[in-house]
């Protein structure tokens, strides 16, 4: 395993600084090297349903506990933008890269998104995956929450919450309403599904009250790495 150091921070910040002094601000001379997009999937969940739910729920006390999450919901994703913005992604200086200029997503940003009413910059640790169905058993007082998880056990089955959520009030309902943000937006896996990924940044949420942002920060950083250098992939990131 590396340790990162002081010192290696600070070289390598160095060397980051001189590439941008010898290229400047523009895409790398051998971005021609970076394959098309040719197939982009950005995952589409249906979310309109789930925003329903709001409506016998404390919108207040919602927003307090989990900031502009339904707000995100509800927002209609353009999926040939998305896909066309992708093309200008620079994976090397991970950024946006429009002729000289340069664009790059940041925390503040998406904490001014997000809204989540918690301090930015404590540093988040995914939980321990043997861990994440028992705690979030817990969380949403769902017994045997194993029957949920798709075949190959990497997410739980949305429409199969969606029944438990209409049966719910009060808090037991606004958390499986995050729950299905943090799964079906935030993180995206696949249709109707709630990675376990997901589920175990909610529950971190939930246990710890450690801000997301970063998390969802890197989630995009990384799609966006991964779509532009193989030249095709499923946007796991809330577009």
């Amino acid at each position: 395993m590396t340790t990162i150091t002081k010192s290696s921070i600070i070289e390598y910040g160095k060397n980051f600084e001189l590439s941008q002094l010898i290229e400047g601000d523009c895409l790398r001379s051998d971005a021609k090297k970076l394959l098309p997009i040719k197939n982009l999937n950005c995952i589409m969940n249906e979310v309109k349903k789930l925003t329903t739910h709001f409506q016998n729920v404390d919108k207040d006390a919602f927003f307090r506990k989990y900031g502009c999450l339904v707000e995100i919901a509800r927002v209609e994703v353009l999926s040939p933008a998305v896909r066309a913005l992708v093309h200008f992604w620079d994976p090397d200086y991970w950024c946006f890269s429009f002729g000289s200029v340069d664009l790059c997503p940041t925390m503040e940003e998406y904490g001014m998104l997000t809204e989540f009413p918690n301090n930015l910059y404590r540093i988040y640790f995914p939980l321990r995956s043997d861990k994440i169905i028992l705690e979030l058993s817990k969380l949403l007082i769902i017994a045997n929450l194993e029957k949920f998880l798709e075949k190959n056990a990497t997410g739980l089955k949305w429409w199969m919450l969606e029944i438990e959520l209409e049966k719910r009030s009060g808090s037991e309902r606004e958390r499986l309403i995050a729950l299905g943000i943090f799964g079906l937006v935030l993180f995206p896996s696949q249709t109707g599904v709630v990675s376990l990924e997901a589920a175990a940044a909610y529950v971190e949420y939930e246990n710890t009250q450690i801000n997301p942002v970063a998390a969802i920060l890197a989630e995009t950083i990384l799609t966006l790495n991964h779509c532009r250098r193989t030249g095709k992939g499923a946007m796991r990131c809330c577009t």
